[in-house]
């Protein structure tokens, strides 16, 4: 496993990963049709802007980038942090790939004292954040694909070690 900061030249590499992640965790929660119209062109472009403005990181094994992580200052409270997106291909899941990248993220945000990480309440995902401290901070209704959602949106330390 090799973790690393993000270039522009992986921006088409983080949007079949992001997409494809999607589609894995998100059948069944959001419609098919809306999963199904998804735009690894459009989602290329959108993560070459992100790659100019922020730091992303990449998780390889065997020299295929199958997951990544970004985060930041928090987009509605600048004096928290917050994890924007973690995603690891479900191939690649259950070999510590998330946690390291999840790490490798509270790193980056080790001048904050907590961040918080927002994700569908269907999601399986909630209870990786839930072994990581995570409480459950609020919960409001997202629309996706013409369907209401719940959103939940963890709180979480970020002095602590999740190794």
């Amino acid at each position: 496993m090799i973790i690393r900061e993000a270039r522009l030249e992986d921006a088409s590499t983080i949007a079949r990963v992001h997409i494809d992640a999607w589609r894995e965790t998100y059948q069944g929660i959001i419609p098919d049709p809306y999963l199904a119209q998804l735009s690894y062109e459009k989602r290329t472009k959108q993560w070459e802007q992100t790659l100019v403005d922020q730091r992303v990181y990449v998780v390889e094994l065997e020299d295929e980038v199958v997951g990544f992580a970004q985060g930041g200052p928090n987009r509605r409270d600048a004096r928290e942090g917050e994890l924007y997106a973690i995603y690891v291909l479900r191939a690649s899941q259950g070999q510590g790939l998330g946690k390291a990248l999840f790490q490798r993220i509270i790193e980056d945000l080790a001048e904050y004292e907590s961040m918080q990480v927002s994700v569908l309440r269907d999601n399986p995902a909630c209870q990786f954040y839930e072994r990581f401290g995570g409480q459950l901070f609020e919960e409001s209704m997202i629309e996706r694909g013409g369907v209401e959602l719940v959103q939940r949106v963890y709180r979480m330390p970020v002095k602590r070690s999740f190794v």
